[in-house]
């Protein structure tokens, strides 16, 4: 009933324990907790750790737990612990302990990462049953541990997926040249879409904050300028920046209309990367123009600031007058009077700083205007 690698009672031993326990529990009326540890199969299937002793392993059991807990090893790589007079809580929180302390202690000793799954089950005195259908529980408490320790691996493993800001949608027929703008942009972070249909390209980019649209040379001039006109007039396509590719043989023709309402218009043979890095322009443009727009927005809040730190100026005049008049007409000894020098203080102190506002104020719309 002995295992030799560990000198802690095997399987036989722990199911003569446990049905003497059982009989302790009816007659005393205590609780107790029964544990099913297991260590991961990548630590079992390690060279160095079949090597190793699992009398180290029992080791760590026995200084965790408690000096009155059974600690049994009934498998290769399973332990079993009876924990008497243990409610469900305290079964729990010794998981927990092992659960962090044991894979520690073999990483630091066999560089091994490893993890521990446990199954606890709490038996109440009051509803024991046969001590087969007790480790049946326990079992399917143990597998419980294991499928949630999965998940939980898998959560970390998991990296939160980068979510695209830039679109690019390339509208006309798949040729070589274009498949390979769309993959080096896949490469750049944008999400590109490869459309024959004007109405799914066009609703690709709506709604993004930034869109690129790249239109094919093979399509006709009238379909280009259509393009175009919808996008312009279209308020969630309005900023997408267009870029059309025109065939040598065509690059003049057309081009006075098309030029008002495209932002580039490139020679076919123009060459790949020189598509690339006016994509590459457009998302700056966009870029830029956010940055611009804000600009209205903050001189608005500048002269909303001037506007109030003049209007603060003038009871703050009106306040530190009346109180120099005050002060002029009293004794020093009169109770009153260092208290209002005290609120003259503050008040030249309050006039100082709204003054440093208006200067600041001031510099920032002059600076701004001459911009």
């Amino acid at each position: 009933m002995i295992d030799t690698e560990t000198g802690l009672r095997n399987m036989d031993g722990f199911i003569e324990d446990l049905k003497r326990e059982l009989v302790r529990i009816k007659e005393h009326k205590n609780r107790t907790t029964l544990l099913l540890m297991e260590l991961d199969e990548g630590v079992n299937a390690d060279e160095s750790f079949k090597v190793s002793s699992f009398e180290e392993i029992s080791s760590h059991l026995s200084e965790i737990l408690r000096n009155n807990d059974f600690i049994y090893r009934i498998a290769e790589n399973r332990f079993a612990a009876i924990l008497p007079t243990t409610y469900e809580a305290g079964g729990e929180a010794a998981a927990l302990r092992l659960k962090r302390l044991v894979p520690k202690k073999i990483a630091e000793r066999l560089q091994i990462p490893c993890s521990l799954s446990i199954g606890v089950l709490n038996i109440d005195p009051q509803e024991i049953t046969d001590h087969t259908k007790l480790l049946y529980s326990l079992e399917k408490d143990l597998s419980r541990d294991q499928v949630s320790q999965k998940h939980e691996f898998e959560l970390i493993k998991r990296k939160p997926k980068k979510e695209k800001t830039r679109h690019v949608v390339i509208l006309g027929t798949k040729s070589q040249e274009l498949d390979v703008v769309a993959s080096i942009l896949s490469l750049k972070d944008c999400e590109v879409h490869f459309t024959s249909s004007r109405e799914k390209g066009l609703n690709a980019l709506k709604g993004q904050r930034k869109g690129v649209l790249i239109v094919d040379p093979d399509i006709s001039l009238d379909s280009r300028l259509e393009t175009c006109k919808k996008i312009r007039l279209d308020r969630e396509l309005h900023d997408t920046y267009v870029i059309c590719l025109q065939k040598n043989s065509n690059l003049v023709s057309g081009i006075e209309n098309l030029s008002g309402l495209a932002d580039e218009i490139l020679p076919v043979d123009i060459g790949i990367d020189q598509i690339v890095r006016s994509v590459s322009a457009g998302f700056r443009v966009m870029d830029l123009k956010k940055e611009i727009s804000k600009i209205p927005k903050l001189l608005d809040i500048i002269e909303f600031i001037g506007r109030t730190s003049h209007q603060l100026s003038q009871p703050l005049q009106i306040i530190i007058g009346k109180i120099e008049i005050l002060l002029l007409n009293m004794k020093e000894d009169e109770s009153t009077y260092s208290t209002l020098k005290e609120i003259r203080a503050q008040a030249l102190r309050i006039a100082d700083i709204n003054q440093k506002i208006s200067r600041l104020v001031k510099h920032d719309i002059l600076s701004n205007s001459k911009i």
